[in-house]
């Protein structure tokens, strides 16, 4: 049931809130838990406006959660307990989505569980990663360094994201502008300008005729385009949907020029560095695949780790099993090698990590710089194309104008 209600809280300020609870004894047990008295309370029937609500809430973005992350390890490292950290960080988060889903953590900690499990009731808030660091800091006592760890990590995936839409803003801009340019010409004023040229008896050249031919044909079955558009993403849907062909267009993405390369770059960085992670958290490596094999989203790159899982776990060395993919580079390989017969695997992972996210930077620089002149040279064809079909017979009528 859903309450609302009114609590002293303990220097005597008056605290309003609401949440989910099993009968009202719930909810003065887990405000007793806290050192708040009830003062009110209120059953709410009308929970469909609630879960209404929660559709126009602000998305919690990853620096939500990083800055959480660093704020809630600042203070635990302190010496605030865990309650009253969340509590305290709960009343400075603006997140609409995230502030409430910090009650939700702050009732079930005071009701008894632990971080990681009050984490994982709200996956769509706080994701895996997070939810896993905190249960091996939660055995280990190093839930600090657990949450620092992960604030890295979101952080690293960030600037990744980042980085790649900061390569595609400019040819995506420039593009749409030559579509809505292109559109304006062809159904605006090309007509205008065929009307024109019909009353005065001028001759089109054969480029301009086809492309009125093109206009009206695209006019008169205009509804093959939104059709075929649906079609297009019900088909990607549905091969998304099916497990063989789902794995079969993500290792298409991988043969992709130019931006294959940088789907594998950054995807290589996220592997290595959540495996240095948990490496040096003292997690087992089987349990490293477990985890890596349902957190990447990549189905290719988690066909390759069950492979890595697979090959490991038929006690094959872990060099053998990462050369048997045929995925890794030389250089990959080598670090691996070094690793495992040193026993500094996490600090070779960290290497490669590092290594990767340099190689996904440099890459977003150059393919900006490639994309420019490519986008530059679509441009001037486009400029071309309308001067030959739509501005040529203009020049024709006018040389006609001046020869009578």
């Amino acid at each position: 049931m859903l309450f609302a209600y009114s609590a002293l809280t303990r220097d005597g300020a008056v605290f309003k809130g609401k949440g989910h609870f099993e009968n009202i004894q719930a909810l003065m047990d887990t405000l007793s838990s806290q050192d708040f008295i009830l003062l009110r309370y209120k059953e709410k029937r009308f929970f469909v406006l609630d879960e209404m609500e929660k559709l126009f809430q602000p998305k919690v973005v990853r620096m939500d959660i990083v800055e959480f992350c660093d704020a809630l390890s600042t203070l635990i490292g302190s010496g605030l307990p865990l309650l009253e950290s969340i509590e305290s960080i709960k009343d400075t988060i603006r997140n609409k989505r995230l502030k409430k889903a910090l009650e939700q953590v702050i009732q079930k900690i005071a009701g008894g569980e632990s971080l990681s499990a009050s984490f994982a009731q709200d996956s769509s808030v706080f994701p895996r990663m997070l939810v896993f660091f905190c249960n091996i800091g939660e055995e280990t006592g190093t839930i600090q360094e657990a949450l620092k760890n992960t604030a890295e990590h979101l952080k690293k995936l960030d600037d990744i994201v980042s980085q790649t839409k900061r390569a595609l803003i400019y040819p995506a801009f420039v593009i749409s502008a030559m579509g809505a340019v292109t559109v304006f010409w062809l159904y605006f004023v090309l007509p205008r300008l065929v009307e024109t040229f019909n009353e005065m008896d001028v001759v089109l050249p054969e480029i301009t005729r086809k492309l009125v031919y093109f206009v009206r044909l695209s006019e008169q079955n205009w509804f093959l385009f939104p059709l075929s558009v649906i079609a297009l993403a019900c088909t990607i849907f549905l091969m998304k949907k099916n497990e063989r062909t789902h794995l079969l267009l993500s290792r298409l993405y991988f043969r992709i020029p130019i931006a294959g390369e940088l789907i594998k770059y950054s995807n290589l960085t996220l592997f290595f560095s959540n495996l240095s992670l948990m490496l040096h958290s003292g997690v087992t490596i089987t349990k490293c695949f477990e985890v890596l094999g349902t957190t990447m989203r990549n189905p290719a790159f988690r066909d390759v780790i069950h492979g890595i899982k697979k090959s490991t776990g038929t006690g094959d060395s872990l060099l053998s099993a990462f050369s048997q993919t045929r995925f890794f580079d030389a250089i990959t390989l080598r670090m691996v090698s070094v690793g495992e017969s040193t026993g500094t695997l996490d600090q070779r992972m960290s290497y490669l990590a590092d290594t990767y996210q340099e190689k996904t930077s440099r890459f977003v620089d150059i393919m900006g710089k490639m994309i420019e002149p490519i986008v530059m040279a679509l441009s001037g064809g486009l400029f071309v194309f309308i001067v030959i079909s739509l501005i040529g017979p203009v020049y024709d009528l006018i040389s006609q104008l001046g020869g009578g």
